[in-house]
């Protein structure tokens, strides 16, 4: 080790300011100021912080090693020292150091590395999205009979080319809101709202999807405002999401209710399904991006998609909660928990 010895704490933060230090070794007894003033001053110090510092005192007293501790210390050594010890205690704290450093080093990486692949799906999605938006307006055209009528066989043959186009356009438009709401640029437009309002609003927007399917759809509500401060289409964003999975995993002439609710901390929609449920293996996947579980909903499609994801950034977002509670064989209840508007509502 090259060592630079100081006698004093002015001492030694102008030999720190001049060259950083890989550890440094701080007697806690030193003249104008103490061991434990230098230590504090070192750890509010942005470019000092992050150097392990061992306390050396001649007290027997143990707690004025755990105030060294709980001031930033990262050990402490009584005198007199013995030297097999302080040396394994000063390379064990380099060490730390290092690992501490590489740590940083790769997160840094990865942040950058999320950031470019984050940037790269918003601009390939939007490259997608135009050529997928030409194909529904041209399929309709077609359908619309305006350049000629088609037979049955070539209507359906074109219906299929929309719904499939429908289909990757949706895929497309969750990898760009998944992008959007990673890159923290998603401002939230918070006021006051009623969570019965927003659920009843998205339940009344899908009711028809479920008529489709003969599902027995329900609302329950207690009729009470229930009031919370959001985004009220982010959190539309989030019911329609919950109720639309729902839907697409339970059978024909199942059941699907849609509820809202107060617990002590929030306001909660809960979105009740009569699906396949869901085993404890496949919950860990849930919300998790571009992690495909092996439930298949009513038409045979893999996994949940990104809305669950999106469902989990928004609510997020919002400082709320999301979980899920089920049984494979016996349908998944969806819960969002929201905090309560500062000042509740009037009916």
């Amino acid at each position: 080790f090259e060592v630079i010895p100081a006698e004093s704490a002015e001492d030694a933060l102008s030999a720190l300011s001049e060259s950083p230090a890989d550890i440094i070794i701080l007697d806690w007894m030193l003249p104008k100021m103490s061991g434990i003033e230098l230590l504090t001053k070192l750890k509010s110090t942005s470019m000092w912080r992050s150097i392990p510092v061992i306390m050396v005192t001649v007290k027997e007293n143990m707690s004025d090693g755990e105030e060294g501790l709980a001031a930033g210390a990262h050990d402490f050594i009584k005198k007199p020292v013995d030297r097999v010890e302080f040396l394994a205690r000063v390379h064990a704290a380099i060490r730390e150091k290092q690992i501490m450093e590489r740590l940083e080093n790769s997160n840094k990486e990865l942040i950058q590395l999320c950031q470019m692949k984050d940037e790269f799906l918003s601009m390939v999605s939007h490259d997608i999205r135009t050529p997928l938006n030409s194909i529904v307006g041209f399929a309709d055209f077609l359908l619309e009979a305006k350049m000629g009528e088609l037979n049955e066989k070539q209507a359906r043959m074109v219906d299929v080319i929309k719904k499939s186009a429908r289909t990757q356009l949706s895929l497309v438009e969750n990898l760009l809101e998944v992008a959007r709401l990673n890159s923290g640029r998603v401002v939230l437009k918070l006021r006051k709202a009623d969570l019965t309002g927003i659920a009843q609003e998205c339940f009344d927007g899908i009711l028809p999807n479920a008529e489709k399917k003969d599902i027995n759809f329900i609302f329950s509500a207690s009729g009470e405002v229930v009031p919370v401060m959001v985004d009220d289409q982010r959190i539309s964003q989030v019911a329609n999401n919950l109720i639309s999975n729902a839907l697409k995993f339970t059978p024909r002439g199942g059941r699907v209710e849609v509820a809202v609710f107060r617990e002590p901390t929030g306001g909660v929609l809960c979105v009740r399904d009569s699906g396949p449920g869901i085993p404890d293996e496949e919950r860990h996947k849930l919300f998790n991006r571009f992690e495909q579980t092996r439930i298949k909903s009513t038409s045979g499609e893999s996994g949940f998609g990104l809305g669950l994801a999106i469902v989990k950034n928004i609510v997020d977002m919002h400082n709320g909660r999301v979980w899920v509670e089920s049984r494979a064989g016996q349908g998944a209840e969806f819960f969002v928990l929201l905090p309560f508007s500062e000042h509740p509502m009037r009916n």
